[in-house]
């Protein structure tokens, strides 16, 4: 997959599984990305009030179940009454080898000794992980539990630094974070301000994906990986386009 930027070969992540064709962040939608040969998964995690590590984007199942019930404050059993919530391990061993994954904390640092507990136990291949977060303080917290584990600080451009940043802009805001970058995507990017975050070893991602253009041509600016509903089908009409 040549791109005007560095020639890697751009990932294809399914966002929260293929969940365009099955319910966000359920065993079903990441066992459908496995199903269809997608190059990983990306999904989120939350804390539970019995403590535990599960798969959930929102505060409450209110969007996903018509219910107002908090992740934080149900146990995974009441949560599962309404939605079939799966646990972050039975996450991870949905995850073929060879296959990545993006796993973004939402909140908080509070879950992640948990999710450290898990990937401790874990013996799959940790070069396929990577840590995301909105949030600087979880970011901070995410390069001290998982020194090893590449991380990025999930950004929206024109909404932080009121344009799209320069090399230079993005280089001294990351650098106190020790984690690299996942961008809103956007035409306003260009191949060599991706390639120069790249060689300056910054991991370069992209996530809201509005259309397939817009992902397509984040493919061709040789961002590291992008998350979309669609991934597979997406990936496919990149392939057919080389």
């Amino acid at each position: 997959m040549k791109s005007e930027g560095s020639g890697i070969m751009t990932r294809f992540l399914s966002h929260r599984g293929e969940s365009d064709d099955a319910p966000e962040n359920t065993l079903e939608a990441f066992q459908l990305a496995m199903a269809r040969d997608s190059d990983g998964i990306e999904l989120d995690i939350r804390l539970t009030a019995d403590n535990q590590v599960v798969c959930v984007h929102d505060e409450t199942l209110e969007r996903l179940a018509g219910v107002p019930l908090a992740v934080r404050t149900a146990t995974l059993a009441e949560l599962r009454r309404y939605f079939p919530v799966p646990l972050f391990a039975e996450a991870l061993a949905a995850l073929l080898p060879g296959k990545a994954m993006q796993i973004e904390l939402k909140g908080t640092p509070e879950v992640i000794p948990g999710l450290k507990a898990i990937l401790d136990g874990w013996r799959g291949d940790r070069r396929r992980l990577t840590i995301s977060s909105f949030e600087a303080e979880t970011i901070r917290a995410a390069a001290d539990a998982f020194p090893d584990l590449a991380r990025l600080l999930l950004v929206d451009m024109e909404a932080l630094f009121g344009h799209f940043p320069t090399v230079g802009e993005v280089v001294r805001y990351l650098e106190p974070l020790r984690c690299g970058i996942s961008f809103r995507a956007s035409f306003a990017a260009a191949a060599e301000w991706v390639r120069a975050l790249q060689r300056l070893n910054f991991g370069v991602v992209c996530w809201g994906v509005a259309s397939d253009e817009l992902g397509l041509r984040m493919a061709e600016l040789g961002v590291d990986a992008l998350t979309c509903n669609h991934a597979v089908a997406l990936r496919r009409r990149w392939n057919a386009r080389i």
